[in-house]
């Protein structure tokens, strides 16, 4: 995931916590391009269609939406 990419989803998110706090409260939601692709119950399920829809080269972001910050860490898949 390029850091400019990055940077976009972890905005999208910090701009619109709250409203996504109310509408997924614990969900690990899907991200891409600035948009919620879908929530899911999982981050397994999460990730799981994220390289389904973008495959391992595209960018695409799982973050749980909780209102205790979590402990987040970015992996990069490499080929």
């Amino acid at each position: 995931m390029s850091e400019k990419n990055l940077d976009v989803n972890i905005n999208f998110i910090k701009e619109n916590k709250n409203k996504f706090l109310f509408e997924y409260p614990n969900k690990y939601l899907l991200i891409s391009d600035g948009k919620i692709i879908n929530s899911f119950d999982t981050y397994e399920k999460a990730a799981e269609e994220g390289v389904r829809l973008f495959g391992l080269e595209d960018n695409f972001l799982v973050y749980f939406m909780t209102e205790n910050e979590p402990i987040n860490f970015v992996m990069e898949a490499l080929l």
